[in-house]
């Protein structure tokens, strides 16, 4: 492409950042958000610069996603071979990403002391930072801002795809952070609240940043590399319009009141609009899809993508100023006290083992998350067999059991009670370690991955590649050794139970997420390592693992014993704050909890140990198995071998003498030191 035609898309940028703040002012004008509040006057700083900032802030967010996913997932060509420089087009792709992130960590930093004017009111002189940082949204944008920074550092310092991953890596959990701002922080049901927030803006910025950075790439590169990235980019976009429907439908639910309210409502016509924009934003990049051969069609309908996505930012930005119909903030009396600080009041039904599996409090993104996971993997086993390979039926039965649990601990009586009652909770850590990860390890799902998507042959990495890459690290080669596999699933319980990261989970929504995410990684990785099918380094000794099996589960229930004898209560301001229970009730429920870890964790004990037995078994097998059909094929000549030196050990009346190397004899076959040599 010429240069005329990346200046003409170099200069659509700032239109259409222009198009996305008037869209948003005009918004907040007609339904008559811009009008100073009755209590606390909003100075005009905030009403008419915060959209601004907003906008640089998603523009800035765009092309950190957009740039470092197209580096890293779509473009073609020989990323794998470039250790120490990046081709032009990736080199562009992560410049261009470097740049947002850069306009992104600048613009969250500068919503800080806006945010703190805006709670502060006009004509004050207030320290407005001091006063933004006392408030979550403040430290969140903080934490945001850190994240961008490090994303532009490592698109800056790329010089290859590595670092360029790594980048897009903390782009993600910048985006991720940002579920907990705007009106999601403060919802009636904030745990829903939050997650669609946070599912919601990951696919705005998967979609809408993979188009604007592809029109942006497009120009550099030639048509067969510009049909091939945006293929690869149509499942990206459809997942995330799928997610971008479903949290949309889910956010709608928690703020309106009735569907009435999307025509009744300045919010909910502005939701409606957004809403409409998305679905004409679907349907121009399924046509545009069908359209890849003709550039000049190609071009318009990117054009035309571009507009409309300038007005539904518009409109994200008007609906974190406008008050939706639903009120979200919880006067923290009685009951409302709970509802304030869970999100939910406590289930009807006592806790107890009936409530385990009767009463439900749905985690809809959970949920969400569990069906994907098992519908790609379904979808998996049924590639295989359309081409004629076999998959085990057991290995789908286990994943998928897996799945299921995942939904339970997630919406299940657990989870309704897990962060009123410590001993609920006890059950969803138990079950988030020791059942779900060894379901999912023993589904394979790296293998089923390898062997279901078809590899990359232009050197660039997809998901497979990544994944393998990721698997054959150094970092995963240190992590994946039994001791460090037993010293992180085990010594982790000391540093959260016994510190204030427990309590800070509790009173966090993004602390509980990671607890969850801690707890099933270092469960996978501790199953992997014991009773992994998926491949490895290195072949690790079964002695090895059984030792290092029974000194972390002798470990937990240990700890379960110090949990129950402990003279203090974890999390004490939190179930205190609560009001749920006395001091007295309290103790008696964390003796339980502590119970529950001791006694529940023999009961993995035993399954690992049963499974490591039975693989060990089936890997003997297979090794007598490859040793008779070498056999075979050379017609037994090791064992003749063997059988000769044999005999002249008899008739020489002694054993020949060893090589001065201290190696053995010329005629004496290598000894046997034990260990399967084929890899897990």
């Amino acid at each position: 492409m010429t240069a005329a035609l990346r200046r003409t898309g170099l200069l659509a940028v700032p239109l259409l950042l222009l198009l996305a703040v008037a869209t948003a002012l005009l918004l907040l004008l007609a339904t008559g958000a811009t009008a100073p509040a009755a209590l606390v006057p909003v100075s005009p700083l905030v009403t008419w610069g915060l959209p601004v900032v907003r906008a640089l802030h998603h523009l800035g967010l765009l092309l950190a996603i957009g740039g470092g996913g197209a580096a890293v997932l779509l473009l073609p060509g020989p990323s794998r071979r470039e250790v120490t420089t990046l081709d032009p087009a990736r080199r562009s792709a992560v410049r261009l990403a470097a740049a947002g992130a850069l306009l992104w960590a600048l613009a969250a930093l500068a919503q800080v002391p806006l945010g703190g004017l805006e709670s502060a009111g006009a004509g004050t002189d207030l320290d407005v930072w001091a006063i933004a940082l006392g408030g979550d949204l403040g430290r969140i944008q903080i934490g945001v801002a850190v994240c961008a920074a490090l994303a532009a550092l490592a698109y800056g310092l790329a010089r290859s795809t590595v670092l360029a991953c790594w980048g897009l890596a903390l782009s993600g959990a910048g985006v991720g952070a940002l579920g907990l701002a705007g009106h999601a922080g403060a919802s009636l049901d904030h745990t829903n609240a939050v997650n669609a927030m946070a599912l919601h803006l990951v696919g705005v910025s998967v979609w809408a940043g993979g188009l604007l950075a592809l029109a942006l790439l497009l120009p550099r590169l030639d048509d067969a590399a510009a049909v091939a990235a945006v293929r690869r980019f149509s499942p990206w976009a459809l997942a995330a319009v799928v997610a971008i429907a479903l949290s949309g439908l889910l956010s709608a639910s928690i703020r309106l009141s009735s569907p009435a309210e999307l025509l009744t409502t300045g919010y909910g016509r502005v939701m409606l609009l957004k809403a409409l924009g998305l679905a004409v934003l679907a349907v121009l990049g399924a046509v545009q899809r069908r359209r890849l051969g003709d550039r000049l069609r190609f071009r318009h309908l990117a054009a035309g993508e571009g507009v409309l996505m300038a007005v539904v930012i518009g409109a994200s930005i008007a609906l974190g100023r406008i008050a939706p119909p639903v009120p979200q903030v919880i006067p923290e009396v009685g009951d409302l006290r709970i509802l304030s600080l869970v999100g939910y009041l406590p289930p009807a039904q006592e806790f107890g083992v009936r409530a385990l599996v009767t009463v439900v409090q749905p985690d809809w993104v959970a949920l969400l998350l569990a069906a994907a996971m098992a519908g790609a993997y379904l979808a998996g086993v049924v590639r295989l067999h359309r081409r004629g390979d076999a998959w085990v039926w057991h290995r789908a039965a286990a994943f998928l059991l897996g799945c299921l649990a995942f939904a339970w601990v997630m919406s299940g009586g657990a989870a309704a009670w897990g962060r009123m009652r410590f001993d609920a909770h006890m059950v969803q850590h138990m079950a988030m370690m020791m059942i779900v990860p060894p379901l999912w390890v023993l589904g394979a799902p790296v293998t089923l991955l390898s062997r279901a998507v078809a590899p990359r042959t232009d050197g660039s990495r997809g998901v497979r590649e990544w994944v393998l890459a990721a698997l054959h690290s150094g970092y995963a080669r240190f992590v994946s050794s039994p001791p460090m596999a037993g010293a992180l699933f085990a010594g982790s319980l000391v540093v959260f139970y016994f510190s204030p990261l427990f309590e800070a989970a509790m009173y966090s929504h993004l602390g509980h997420v990671l607890m969850t995410v801690h707890f099933l990684a270092s469960g996978y990785l501790f199953a992997w390592v014991m009773i992994g099918i998926d491949p490895a380094q290195r072949t690790i000794n079964p002695a090895l693992k059984l030792i290092t099996l029974l000194v972390t589960l002798a470990f937990h229930a240990f700890f379960g014993v110090a949990m129950v004898s402990a003279t203090f209560l974890v999390a004490e301001s939190w179930y205190t704050e609560l009001g749920m229970y006395t001091a007295e009730q309290l103790e008696l429920i964390q003796v339980r909890g502590g119970s529950i870890m001791w006694a529940v964790s023999e009961v993995p004990t035993l399954g690992y140990a049963i499974l490591m037995a039975v693989q060990w078994m089936q890997s003997e097998d297979r090794r007598a198995r490859q040793y008779d059909r070498k056999a075979e094929r050379d017609g037994g000549a090791e064992l003749e071998e063997y059988n000769a030196y044999l005999a002249r050990l008899q008739v020489g009346g002694g054993e020949p003498a060893a090589p001065a190397d201290g190696s053995a004899p010329a005629d004496e076959p290598a000894p046997d030191r034990g260990g399967s040599t084929e890899s897990r």
